[in-house]
């Protein structure tokens, strides 16, 4: 504090209000620097990756991601680069091995998911056994940690940047995959591909009551409107039934 003024030898103190008092940032930035350093050197510091996760969620609050089909970013991959797009698509599994070529996503960083996307309907034997959708995620990340616990046909809403266009196909990082209700499930595949069959063999009430089964589960809008599709068939096919060929007499 400042010495006393004087007045004829005699002291005057000094009003409290008119000290000179330390100002708040100088008395609480020696705690914040102590208390930085105790979390640094007990390794509870926040780590360099989350600056890059602020980032993107930064990003993505001044830049919506676009919605989009996984046919539209199949169809003009270069129109995305660099975008952050929202899809959705049925999970198959993550692949072994893949070819990253000239792109960032080597299996040292980076896992791959496949999955059916949502213009496919997988009761069709060719759609099953080929899945469109090829993304990735970070290893460790947390849509990393989502996808590994997830089972073939689960459907997730996934967020993702455009990363690289290579071979005319979108190398897509995921950044979030959230899981939903709807989806075509093992149950729906059975039915629906039974249903194909007996469609083929012209057995349509076998094929609309399979038909009805594979529409019990909620599912996704493309798939219901398919099977509804199918069942309009049958029913058209029941009414005005085709009648038996004339066997040639012996």
């Amino acid at each position: 504090s400042a010495a006393p003024a004087t007045r004829g030898g005699r002291a005057r103190a000094i009003p409290p209000e008119l000290r000179e008092v330390p100002s708040d940032r100088e008395r609480v930035r020696p705690a914040l620097v102590l208390l930085a350093s105790t979390l640094a050197f007990a390794g509870l510091a926040a780590p360099v990756a989350s600056t890059a996760v602020r980032a993107t969620v930064r990003a993505e609050i001044i830049h919506p991601p676009i919605e989009v089909s996984w046919g539209e970013l199949a169809a003009s991959p270069c129109s995305f680069h660099t975008q952050t797009v929202q899809f959705a698509f049925q999970f198959d599994g993550h692949p072994a091995r893949w070819h990253a070529g000239p792109t960032r996503f080597g299996p040292g960083a980076f896992a791959a998911i496949s999955g059916w996307a949502d213009e496919q309907f997988p009761w069709v034997p060719e759609e099953f056994e080929h899945p469109a959708v090829r993304v990735f995620v970070r290893l460790g990340s947390e849509p990393d940690r989502t996808l590994q616990s997830a089972h073939p046909h689960q459907r997730f809403a996934v967020t993702g940047i455009v990363r690289d266009v290579w071979r005319d196909r979108p190398w897509i990082e995921l950044t979030s995959a959230t899981p939903l209700d709807e989806a075509i499930g093992e149950a729906t595949v059975f039915h629906a591909g039974r249903a194909l069959e007996r469609m083929e063999d012209g057995s349509f009430a076998i094929a609309d009551e399979a038909l009805q089964q594979a529409l019990a589960a909620p599912l996704p809008a493309a798939a219901r409107a398919e099977l509804e599709r199918l069942r309009t068939i049958c029913a058209e096919r029941m009414a005005t039934p085709e009648p038996p060929p004339i066997r040639p007499r012996r």
